[in-house]
């Protein structure tokens, strides 16, 4: 605990401190995002306390009053790198009351953060900033390494003029839903090619997808053989329109062709106007412009590399296994 400006306590966050937490987040955050949203205390245990990668690192603000008025959480992630697992955090739901903005506050509870994380041995923070968000995770020295890169088929042009109005997450997929005998059928495929991969489980699939507060996802997959690729999405209504995003590609990816299929037909049967996609160094990007899609390049990746010999490696983009479900927004 440290006192930090205008007589604010900076300290790690208790128990009592959720219900004031949520409420911070969602009076400032309720107008600037995508999704139409209301956080609660299921919301923040699920992001925080049931994550199977470990507990959050939440710093808050307290004003004399005992107010919360200012959070900062980190989220934590586990990656590996060929047979090597390292711990790295994702700086996520970042938020100071308007009446306290410009005091500092910011900086003092990332500076405590960061200690934490240094203290559990992360090997490094990651996180996808947006155009206001990114001159101050540069002057903090974290590295700018790339621009999100999607793959987008557009459907139905005129979605594009409405891509920017609330959305909100279609909850009833049919036999496309995403479910717990389902997910039991995913074969998770390891290799060790020295790409920048999240750990991904059968526990983590769970948490991420099928135990999330507010969205539901569906999946699709194609089989050849004995191989299999899925791919998990979800589709969220645009004013009259749907959008549909391919959060993650779990299996052999020398399947993708059929997969892409299969998510084409998914697309048409929920009359989805825009299907997005997170490139990654197994998506061959010709077949993707074959099958329609188009580059779209949106918010940033940005990282501060804590273990200095993973740093030519975390600051290539084209070393990183990217899918939407490490976002917390999709």
């Amino acid at each position: 605990m440290k006192e930090g400006p205008c007589k604010v306590t900076i300290r790690e966050y208790s128990e009592r401190d959720i219900e004031q937490i949520v409420t911070l987040n969602q009076r400032v955050f309720s107008e600037q995002e995508h999704f139409d949203i209301t956080r609660d205390e299921k919301w923040f245990r699920w992001k925080n306390i049931e994550n199977p990668f470990g507990k959050s690192i939440v710093i808050v603000a307290e004003n004399e009053n005992g107010e919360i008025i200012g959070s900062r959480i980190f989220w934590p992630w586990k990656f590996k790198i060929r047979m090597s697992e390292f711990i790295a955090y994702q700086p996520i739901d970042a938020v100071v009351d308007p009446k306290y903005q410009g005091k500092g506050l910011f900086y003092t509870m990332t500076v405590e953060a960061l200690k934490i994380a240094l203290n559990n041995e992360a090997a490094f923070i990651f996180n996808f900033s947006n155009k206001n968000s990114l001159p101050r995770n540069l002057s903090f020295g974290w590295s700018f390494v790339s621009k999100l890169i999607w793959y987008v088929k557009v459907v139905n042009p005129p979605y594009i003029l409405n891509m920017d109005k609330k959305a909100k997450n279609v909850h009833e997929l049919g036999d496309y839903k995403l479910t717990d005998s389902v997910v039991k059928e995913i074969k998770f495929r390891t290799n060790f090619d020295g790409y920048i991969k999240s750990v991904r489980s059968l526990e983590f699939v769970k948490w991420r997808y099928l135990n999330h507060p507010f969205f539901t996802y569906g999946i699709v997959h194609f089989t050849e053989g004995k191989k299999t690729i899925w791919a998990i999405f979800s589709v969220n209504s645009v004013g009259k329109y749907r959008e549909m995003f391919v959060v993650d590609i779990l299996g052999d990816y020398n399947l993708i062709g059929g997969l892409l299929s299969e998510v084409k037909q998914a697309a048409k049967n929920f009359d989805v106007s825009a299907i997005y996609i997170l490139k990654n160094p197994y998506i061959d990007g010709r077949q993707m412009l074959k099958s329609g899609y188009v580059v779209l390049k949106n918010k940033n990746l940005v990282c501060l590399p804590i273990r200095l010999e993973l740093e030519s490696k975390l600051l290539d983009y084209t070393q990183w296994e990217m899918f939407g479900g490490l976002h917390d927004a999709l």
